[in-house]
């Protein structure tokens, strides 16, 4: 009987332990597929990539502009005029790292851009990313981008 009770509560222990691992994870996925969608959706060249699942208020500020767009309306006009303005544009993520800590989350890395804009030359630019996605409900919404370019 003692080892019986010994596998319930192990049993038990496995459960708990697992239930806010497990929960962590799917919320970690989520994150990744958001991510991921984005960038197939910039690269593309769809002017929904970042805003489907943006918050309204969200903000973008770096490579694409010198100048911080806030709203989802402002950004899909941004990104708009960005693919108006480019005959090719790949966005590529180096290394891409994902964090939760309670109802926020954050993908970050490196990224290079290639773009042939319209008009000038062709251009390979590096940078470092910072995506930031608060929860609400049972929905992640990005809030923040930041491309910042390296010299």
């Amino acid at each position: 009987m003692a080892g019986r009770n010994f596998l319930m509560v192990v049993a038990l222990g496995v459960c708990i332990l697992s239930g806010p691992a497990a929960a962590q994870q799917d919320q970690m996925a989520q994150i990744r597929r958001i991510f991921e969608t984005d960038i197939r959706l910039f690269n593309g060249q769809d002017p929904s990539a970042f805003t489907m699942a943006a918050h309204d208020q969200a903000v973008l500020f770096g490579t694409l502009t010198p100048f911080a767009v806030e709203g989802k309306p402002a950004i899909q006009q941004l990104i708009r005029q960005y693919f108006a303005d480019h005959d090719y544009a790949k966005w590529e993520p180096i290394d891409a790292k994902f964090s939760i800590t309670g109802t926020s989350a954050l993908a970050w890395g490196h990224y290079t851009l290639r773009e042939q804009r319209r008009v000038g030359p062709r251009r390979v630019l590096h940078g470092r990313y910072t995506f930031t996605y608060t929860r609400q409900g049972d929905e992640w919404l990005l809030v923040a981008l930041d491309f910042s370019p390296l010299s």
